[in-house]
């Protein structure tokens, strides 16, 4: 069964999805991810979808100080080659840590998309 951290919400991890990702290219599971300058700013390590859209919402990543998370929405493209991010590594790096196995509840989710500027539309 799928961990839910809100009914209204739906977010799920990856690997408790059962529908078909909306953009094949949002599985990047595994690949660095780097800063708008090209600096390598972590590994991608998990990936949680919103059920209702097919889309990711958020990605995890493991990073020098630890995992965080940052929005689908920071992402300016994705590829063999790693994931771009649209701010520097310090917006970045300076993202809310999130150490937990578990799938960010609504607070979580909306505390990484108010940290990088963007607006949550599981919030809305």
């Amino acid at each position: 069964m799928a961990q839910e951290n809100d009914e209204r919400s739906r977010l799920v991890k990856l690997e408790d999805f059962d529908g078909e990702l909306e953009e094949p290219w949002q599985d990047v599971q595994g690949l660095k991810v780097f800063d708008k300058n090209g600096d390598e700013v972590g590994t991608v390590e998990d990936l949680y979808v919103y059920e209702d859209a097919q889309a990711v919402h958020l990605l995890k990543v493991a990073g020098d100080e630890g995992p965080f998370l940052i929005p689908v929405d920071a992402v300016t493209s994705a590829s063999e080659d790693g994931v771009n991010v649209e701010q520097d590594k310090d917006v970045i790096s300076g993202s809310p840590e999130f150490d937990s196995e578990d799938v960010p509840d609504l607070e979580t989710s909306r505390a990484a998309y108010e940290h990088f500027g963007y607006p949550d539309q599981l919030a809305l």
